[in-house]
């Protein structure tokens, strides 16, 4: 678009040997005696002022890809933030869940010890102490298990942030903290998010106007084509051992052109190409469409998370209340004799699993909000400003 400025200079030795021809059947060589030097330089200043549209179409298409890799920017982005985000939280709820199988199992360990005495004394069966060995047991082995979640979460958050694996100071991290009075309906809208906000949207309404623009172009070369073209040159040749000055032999031209060029005939080519050129817009206008009932799919199911989250959130939280003033009332019942071991175990199993219920699904809502989020294009400076 704007006008292209070129030097040339050239200096050196050139010279020419005529062969003359002679009566003999052998060619004779003339040298000059004197090998002359040879100078030239040139400067010229072109611009093309109009060429039918084509670098007008050439320049929006590249503005067009500028802003679709910009936008591309942003996604992969955001995609990386989403996938870190859901990462830790993975990390968080394994820790939680880890500190929840440890208070399980120093509980059932305590209460085996207890038994184990009165086993060996006498007063309880072996299916009782059987049945509680099994207990403990498999309370170990969900710890074990914990344990090992947690170290696959680290190590997939070092892959997602890029820490070498042979850091001698890898970066620790510090799980999110359970908020059981947390309002988690506060986070999300009613509202789905605009698809004008999603990247996909974005990135689909640019490519469709580049893959208009490239028909637009093949069409020119279809139609007849007129150019304007202008130019300045300066140029001066055998300046170097001359005997005249050097402005003696320098000239100036200018040209201003207009030129019309119309192909005849070439047995429907250009026609085919544009024919191709509209069947891949339209291929690529089918697939990006496609790609966008996708992201239309995710984005209700994402909405449908969030309403079954709500609720079960919810829910959660109470049958969590209920299940502790439960445990706590059949404590005062098992020290007054009143209910038996395993009742107080039944009792402080279902207190664990309504402590998982609820630690999952806070965690599932905060990897829904991030997923939203996502949606939104806000994924980033959410988390930042966190």
């Amino acid at each position: 678009m704007l006008p292209s400025a070129d030097f040339t200079a050239t200096n050196g030795l050139q010279n020419n040997i005529p062969i003359a021809s002679t009566n003999s059947s052998s060619p004779v060589l003339t040298a000059n005696p004197s090998a002359p030097w040879y100078s030239s330089l040139n400067l010229g200043v072109t611009e093309n002022l109009y060429d039918n549209g084509v670098s007008l179409t050439n320049l929006s298409i590249a503005n067009l890809n500028r802003d679709l890799a910009s936008v591309n920017y942003l996604k992969t982005r955001d995609s990386l933030t989403l996938d870190i985000a859901a990462e830790f939280y993975r990390f968080s709820l394994a820790s939680v869940l880890l500190d929840v199988r440890k208070q399980q199992q120093a509980i059932l360990e305590k209460q085996f010890k207890t038994l184990s005495s009165q086993y060996q004394q006498g007063f309880k069966t072996k299916s009782d102490f059987l049945r509680l060995k099994t207990q403990v047991q498999r309370a170990e082995i969900d710890r074990v298990t914990a344990e090992g979640n947690i170290t696959l979460s680290i190590a997939e958050l070092r892959k997602l942030l890029g820490v070498n694996y042979q850091s001698n100071d890898p970066p620790s991290f510090v799980p999110s903290v359970v908020q059981r009075d947390h309002k988690i309906e506060a986070l999300f809208p009613e509202k789905p998010p605009a698809m004008e906000n999603v990247y996909d949207y974005r990135i689909t309404k640019i490519q469709e106007e580049v893959n208009g623009k490239s028909v637009t172009l093949a069409e020119r070369k279809y139609w007849p084509q007129v150019s304007f073209n202008s130019g300045v040159t300066y140029n001066n040749q055998n300046y170097l051992n001359s005997n005249t000055s050097f402005a003696a032999g320098h000239q100036l031209s200018w040209n201003a052109l207009v030129t019309l060029q119309y192909n005849l005939c070439d047995w429907g080519t250009r026609r085919r190409d544009v024919e191709i050129a509209q069947y891949s817009r339209d291929i690529q206008g089918n697939s990006l469409n496609q790609k966008l009932l996708d992201v239309n799919a995710k984005i209700i199911g994402t909405m449908a998370d969030i309403s079954r989250i709500r609720r079960n959130y919810k829910l959660s939280q109470e049958l969590l209340s209920l299940e502790e003033e439960s445990n706590r009332n059949l404590e005062a019942q098992y020290r007054e004799g009143k209910v038996t071991y395993l009742d107080l175990i039944t009792s402080l199993n279902n207190l664990l699993d309504a402590k998982v219920q609820l630690y999952t699904a806070y965690f599932s809502a905060l990897q829904t909000f991030s997923k939203y989020k996502f949606y939104e294009g806000k994924l980033y400076e959410t988390i930042i400003e966190k």
